[in-house]
C-alpha cells in the first residue's frame, strides 16, 4: 500500500510538472507574439516635386549670367522616428541646365546645355514656425553629380585682323562634360504642402575654357593718332560652373 501510494504521488507530481511546463510555454509564446505585433513608430517622410529657374555662369569675372531651368523629384526623411522637426536627410534626381555668357573686348558668346543630375545626400534641419507650426524652414547643404546631355563640345572662335600686324584670336569652348559639386540654401514650406527653395550650386571641375592669343604691336598713323595694341597676348580665362536657383515645390504624400 505504501509503495502504491508513493507511485501515485510521484505520478501526480510528474503530471503537475508537465502541465505547468506546457502552460508556461504557452504563456511565453503568447507573450512573444504580442511583442512581435507591436510596431515601431514610423519615420516622418516627405516626397516632393520641384521646378524653377536658374542663373548660370562660370566662376570668373569675365563670365556673366544666363538663364536656365531645373526640375527635380526629391525625398526627405527624419533621422528620428515620430519626429517631424529636427535633422533630416534626403536625395534628389532631375533635369537641369548649365551655361554661361562671355563678354570681353566687344565679343560675346552664350552657351547652355541640359544636364541630368543626382544629389545622393542632402542634410537639412527643419524648424516649425507659426502658431500651428504649419510653416517649415529648412536650411540645407548637400552634394551633387551632373552630366551634360549635349555632346557638342561648343567652340566659339573670333579673329580680328589689323592692317599692319597679325591677328587677335579668341577661342571659347566648354570644359568638362561632367561635374561634381555642392549646394547650399534654405527651403520654406507653406501649409506643410507648398515649398519655395533658394539655393546656390557650385561645381568643382572646369566648365568653361577661354583663350586669347595675338601678336599685335604699336603702329603709327600720324603724330597725333598713334595706335596701341598689346604685344604677345596670351590669356586664359577658365571657370567652374556656378548657379543661383529658385524653385517652387509641392509635397506629394499626405500630411499627418
Amino acid at each position: 500500500m505504501k509503495r502504491d501510494m508513493k507511485q501515485r504521488i510521484m505520478f501526480l507530481m510528474l503530471a503537475m510538472f508537465l502541465v505547468g511546463t506546457v502552460a508556461n510555454a504557452q504563456i511565453v509564446t503568447s507573450h512573444s507574439k504580442l511583442v512581435t505585433k507591436v510596431k515601431k513608430p514610423p519615420f516622418e517622410k516627405t516626397f516632393y516635386l520641384a521646378g524653377g529657374g536658374k542663373l548660370n555662369t562660370a566662376e570668373n569675372k569675365y563670365y556673366k549670367f544666363n538663364f536656365g531651368y531645373e526640375a527635380a523629384f526629391g525625398y526627405e526623411q527624419n533621422f528620428k522616428r515620430e519626429h517631424q522637426f529636427g535633422s533630416q536627410w534626403g536625395m534628389e534626381v532631375g533635369l537641369t541646365s548649365r551655361g554661361w555668357k562671355y563678354e570681353q573686348m566687344g565679343q560675346e558668346s552664350n552657351f547652355t546645355t541640359p544636364s541630368v543630375f543626382i544629389s545622393p545626400f542632402t542634410y537639412s534641419y527643419r524648424v516649425g514656425s507659426g502658431r500651428d507650426k504649419k510653416t517649415w524652414i529648412e536650411p540645407h547643404v548637400g552634394v551633387y553629380l551632373c552630366y551634360d546631355l549635349k555632346d557638342d563640345p561648343y567652340e566659339y572662335n573670333w579673329t580680328q585682323r589689323y592692317s599692319h600686324e597679325p591677328s587677335l584670336t579668341l577661342h571659347n569652348s566648354r570644359g568638362e562634360r561632367g561635374d561634381v559639386g555642392f549646394n547650399l540654401g534654405v527651403r520654406f514650406w507653406f501649409a506643410r504642402r507648398v515649398s519655395l527653395d533658394l539655393a546656390y550650386q557650385q561645381g568643382i571641375l572646369t566648365f568653361a575654357n577661354c583663350k586669347w592669343e595675338g601678336t599685335v604691336t604699336r603702329y603709327s598713323g600720324d603724330a597725333l593718332m598713334d595706335s596701341w595694341q598689346y604685344n604677345g597676348i596670351h590669356e586664359t580665362h577658365d571657370g567652374r560652373s556656378g548657379s543661383i536657383v529658385m524653385r517652387i515645390g509641392v509635397k506629394l504624400n499626405k500630411n499627418k
